[in-house]
């Protein structure tokens, strides 16, 4: 039997002292470990045998070598190290000059956000940047893309998620200005709200609702129009948690799979449907923006969807940590230039043709951009696959994260090279993407990367806090004090989590572990008691 974990400085000097009949109880032990000593005897010879077979050879020479009578090893800090993002290595560090070109790309960007920051003056700029990124990636939709290196064609399609506590940092409010731009600039962009994967299936395929003849005229152009860019288009959704929370419904099957598939950019995907028949979704590009707040994404995700590569295609956006609320606007300014100059790289591109007689379409047309990014994007590309390592201190949940930052940044500087070849008058026929271009890219993607850092505490922080006090109040209805047993047991909560969160309280000196006395067979149940019953106020 071969080792599938590793061990912990805490777990190797548990196990050292459990091999010659020593007390681990007190330890910081891994689940797999404490979970190992709580059901095995090592004083048993089947037992014993079991263990070695489990550790092997490597884990098991790394144990003994630990000095069972030593002070145990100092714990980790358990303070925020998600919230501690790994620096960039020297070779894939941005430098003053780079920091410098990169200040002088992306000028519809700037001006997005200055006009949206001044408008939605309580709004992270973080956000406003992120909506203003995902307006220049639905007007260009799958017609600009870059062949890269590695054989794989990318096209600047975004998924973005703003996440932050309802109210204060006024989500809604920044993305109602992107929905503003984008409806003077390009309302046929926006797609419909999917109901089912079958209606989102049909919309993606160019099917026109059922009740169209009885719509106004106007919509029924702009429906028209955006047919003509069926899967090119952007969902914008408010509460985007939803969305998660929906997709583990029977009536929403497969709709999870169906975003996770149309992020890479299909050129061809068809769905057989019960009502529809078959549908066919070509030329795909789907891009999203969204909000959610931490308490609403944490009840909605499940830990597959940060292990699948669900989440990782998302660009998690929270308030930039020196948020600072602007000066209220004193007059509302309509945005008249920045829809004129979206409008303008929207229809600078190829557009999508319109089909025959026979109602056949021929294939629709996408430049390939050249680039002159390569070394700087290997550089940066490999700086985050090594801190991916299995060695590596990374939040496993993180990893799929880091896997896509680089073609996130690719996406990016396309998008800024296309606002800024569409600011030209004349110029280059095609967009260029810059070394400048690329070097923006990097800072922006970057900050998603620590953003990234602060959702995944802050998601870790909700849930903690909630059973931390939940436990706190059921030890003063018990009096001050519970077994382990009855804590798991009455929460409905995993033996493992209430254990590790007692353990992290006793930790904080809220809770103290004491003996319990016991007459039956086998080891005392675990016994937690309040520190000060009186002092704590979760319960009342």
């Amino acid at each position: 039997m071969t080792s599938t974990f590793t061990l912990s400085p805490q777990d190797a000097y548990g196990l050292a002292r459990a091999l010659v009949g020593m007390s681990w109880d007190s330890l910081a032990l891994s689940p797999a470990v404490g979970l190992l000593l709580a059901h095995l005897d090592p004083n048993v010879p089947d037992d014993l045998r079991f263990l070695r077979k489990v550790l092997g050879q490597e884990l098991l020479r790394a144990v003994l070598a630990v000095d069972p009578n030593a002070p145990p090893p100092p714990l980790p800090q358990r303070a925020a190290d998600l919230n501690i993002v790994p620096e960039l290595p020297a070779s894939a560090k941005l430098t003053e000059t780079q920091l410098q070109q990169a200040a002088g790309v992306g000028k519809w960007l700037n001006d997005y956000i200055r006009w949206a920051g001044n408008s939605a003056n309580e709004t992270p700029l973080a956000f406003h940047r992120g909506a203003g990124l995902y307006l220049a990636a639905i007007a260009v939709g799958r017609r600009l893309y870059i062949h890269t290196p590695w054989r794989q064609q990318v096209f600047p399609n975004l998924y973005l998620m703003v996440v932050a506590v309802s109210t204060y940092y006024r989500k809604s409010a920044g993305l109602s200005l992107a929905s503003e731009v984008a409806r003077l600039a390009i309302p046929h962009m926006l797609m419909p709200q999917p109901g089912s994967p079958e209606n989102f299936m049909s919309m993606l395929g160019g099917i026109l609702p059922p009740n169209f003849a009885d719509i106004p005229q106007l919509d029924r152009a702009r429906l028209e129009k955006g047919n003509r860019y069926a899967a090119q288009r952007g969902l914008l959704r408010d509460e985007l948690s939803g969305l998660f929370k929906s997709m583990g419904r029977d009536y929403m099957a497969g709709l999870k799979e169906l975003i996770m598939t149309l992020y890479d950019c299909p050129p061809y995907l068809d769905s057989n449907t019960n009502n529809k028949g078959l549908v066919v979704i070509r030329d795909a590009a789907l891009s999203i923006l969204g909000a959610a707040t931490p308490a609403e994404l944490s009840s909605a995700l499940s830990s597959s969807d940060w292990f699948n590569g669900n989440l990782a295609r998302f660009g998690l956006l929270t308030p930039e940590p020196d948020y600072k609320e602007r000066s209220a606007p004193k007059d509302s300014e309509t945005p008249t230039e920045l829809a004129s100059r979206l409008r303008r790289l929207h229809e600078r591109l190829p557009e999508p043709p319109v089909p025959d007689a026979l109602g056949e379409k021929k294939t629709a047309e996408a430049w390939s951009l050249s680039a002159d990014i390569w070394t700087a994007c290997r550089a940066y590309e490999q700086a985050l696959r090594a801190m991916t390592a299995p060695s590596s201190s990374l939040d496993d949940r993180l990893r799929a994260v880091y896997g896509r930052l680089h073609v996130q940044a690719i996406k990016v500087a396309i998008l800024l090279a296309a606002m800024d070849w569409a600011d030209e008058d004349g110029g280059l026929p095609h967009p260029k993407v810059t070394a400048a271009h690329w070097y923006r890219a990097q800072q922006i993607v970057e900050d998603w990367r620590a953003s990234a850092h602060r959702l995944l505490a802050d998601l870790g922080e909700n849930e903690e806090g909630r059973l931390e006090n939940r436990l706190l109040s059921l030890l003063k209805a018990c009096g001050g004090s519970a077994t382990v047993r009855d804590l798991y047991r009455t929460l409905r909560s995993p033996r493992k989590t209430v254990l590790e969160t007692l353990k992290a309280l006793e930790d904080d000196g809220r809770v103290i572990r004491v003996q319990n006395a016991y007459s039956g067979r086998g080891r005392p149940p675990e016994k937690y008691e309040l520190v000060d019953a009186d002092s704590v106020t979760a319960a009342t």
